[in-house]
């Protein structure tokens, strides 16, 4: 399952923005390509997220919604040409933010911080008795 689809890219563009970078002929969308760009978009959040949490995500936190639209809208960018400096940043912040949270230094909104099935476990150490010391250092 997509963590966004034509409709969330639209919200975020307009319908001849993404017609322009779609279609290469007709005058709608080509929605086989944006298709290919949501799963683009969608593979390199399940490589970060893999890392904490179990992909594909279900349900799917908004974050996550907005990120693969912002995402794919730059993969759709890039199929034509050079991607606009806004594009580019905000794909550059959204990896940014992916790899925090792969990191575990951000939690995704009702996902929780660990992955089902991870279990911690306590390290133990032990030392061997000392040799020297202030008191005994001396004596050599």
């Amino acid at each position: 399952m997509a963590y966004c689809n034509q409709d969330d890219i639209l919200r975020m563009i307009p319908l001849e923005e993404l017609t322009e970078l779609t279609a290469d002929t007709g005058d709608t969308p080509d929605p086989e390509v944006v298709t290919e760009a949501i799963a683009k978009a969608d593979a390199e959040i399940d490589a970060y997220l893999g890392t904490r949490y179990v992909t594909p995500l279900s349900p799917i936190p908004a974050q996550i919604t907005f990120l693969s639209a912002d995402m794919a809208i730059y993969h759709l960018y890039t199929r034509r040409s050079l991607a606009p400096v806004v594009r580019l940043r905000k794909y550059e912040a959204a990896l940014a933010f992916l790899q925090r949270v792969a990191a575990g230094e951000v939690v995704l909104e009702g996902m929780g911080g660990e992955p089902p099935g991870v279990q911690h476990q306590g390290v133990e150490a032990e030392a061997a008795t000392r040799l020297f010391s202030r008191d005994t250092l001396g004596d050599w």
